[in-house]
């Protein structure tokens, strides 16, 4: 018998690996009177993540599969959250604790419901993550060719800090470096 229980932990630790454990962090909202549930991201997420990627980036997945898993597997401190509707991702955020700045890794919304404030939903959830964890600001980068993420983030309240120069691998394009500086 207790050899059974050892084995059935350890299918369930290896399992908590592979796909993930079962959610902890989950809730029901409503955003512009569509209902959505919202969850952490798990392994079994990844291959919907990187099709919602290529509806948003044009065909292109700036994240791979890789990439996710590494993220959600991390063990640095981090949050990574989608909203669902239908069973069916329709937007998302990547959070990583870097001492006292929260870095906004990933926020991707599906085309046809960007603007209806999904954006910024994400972002206050991890307003929320940045001060359980006691940080200072929140950072992130942007292509300097998205205009609309940018007006988004600066309705948010970021502002620009620089250009980082060849920012993304695929096109050599530069990125917006952006903070968000929390009030004390």
């Amino acid at each position: 018998m207790n050899n059974m229980l050892k084995k059935s932990s350890f299918l369930k630790r290896l399992a908590d690996f592979w796909f993930g454990p079962e959610t902890t962090y989950e809730k029901e909202v409503y955003l512009s009177e569509r209902r959505f549930w919202m969850r952490e991201i798990n392994m079994a997420d990844i291959k919907e993540l990187l099709t919602l990627e290529r509806e948003v980036y044009a065909g292109l997945t700036p994240w791979t599969r890789s990439a996710f898993l590494l993220e959600i597997k991390s063990i640095a401190l981090h949050r990574y959250l989608l909203l669902e509707k239908d069973e069916k991702p329709q937007a998302f955020i990547g959070l990583r604790i870097h001492g006292r700045d929260c870095h906004v890794t990933n926020i991707a919304v599906k085309p046809s419901l960007q603007g209806t404030g999904l954006g910024t939903f994400l972002l206050n959830e991890g307003k929320i993550f940045a001060k359980e964890n006691n940080c200072q600001q929140m950072s992130l980068e942007v292509r300097v060719s998205n205009l609309g993420a940018q007006k988004l983030y600066r309705k948010f309240g970021f502002v620009a800090r620089q250009i980082k120069k060849k920012y993304y691998d695929e096109n050599g394009e530069d990125a917006v470096d952006m903070v968000y500086e929390f009030e004390d």
